[in-house]
């Protein structure tokens, strides 16, 4: 539970490559470094996905494993916000805010 004693997470600006994974997790997705490189073109989101924690938000994830397309046995990370946590999130008024700002830029 967030305590109004404690620090709260750090918010990004919305129209940055941190802002947009947090939208995303904010929402309920699993994302990976793939999908981050796909989506938002950057080769570094789990520095971001780091840097996110280090600004407070508490980020879980998952290893997968998979094969990749070169039929090798690969192991990845998905990254995500538990459904109790989201719901913690959504009651701070800053961060329902950045969701509306972060909706106007990525939901198109």
């Amino acid at each position: 539970m967030i305590d109004s004693n404690l620090s709260r997470p750090i918010i990004p600006k919305a129209r940055t490559n941190k802002g947009y994974i947090l939208f995303k997790l904010l929402r309920g997705h699993l994302i990976d470094n793939k999908q981050m490189k796909a989506e938002i073109d950057t080769c570094y989101g789990a520095a971001r996905i780091s840097e996110l924690r280090s600004d407070g938000w508490e980020i879980n994830d998952t290893s997968v494993h998979m094969t990749n397309g070169e039929n090798k046995e690969v192991c990845i990370k998905k990254y995500f916000l538990g459904r109790e946590k989201i719901a913690e999130y959504l009651k701070l008024q800053e961060i329902q805010d950045f969701l509306y700002r972060a909706n106007l830029v990525y939901s198109k």
